[in-house]
């Protein structure tokens, strides 16, 4: 009788973890307080800046994860 008791106690403690783990995930999270938003806002400003004084075009066409194919072998390695 104990063994169908731990067998049951499996699945037991699965629920009450996701159960938790639901319980958390979906938690209301706090407002930003007013000294994160005043950062984010002063970094926003600053790339902005740099962009538009970049004033040439190449921040619109920059891609952030290199050049394409960059992942594949380079033919100067031997």
């Amino acid at each position: 009788m104990a063994s169908i008791a731990w067998w049951w106690a499996i699945p037991a403690a699965a629920l009450i973890l996701a159960v938790l783990w639901a319980a958390w995930h979906t938690r209301t999270r706090r407002a930003p307080g007013m000294r994160e938003t005043t950062e984010h806002f002063a970094q926003y400003q600053a790339i902005l800046t740099r962009v538009v004084e970049s004033g040439d075009g190449s921040a619109a066409r920059h891609n952030p994860n290199g050049p394409q194919g960059a992942a594949t072998a380079r033919r100067d390695v031997p």
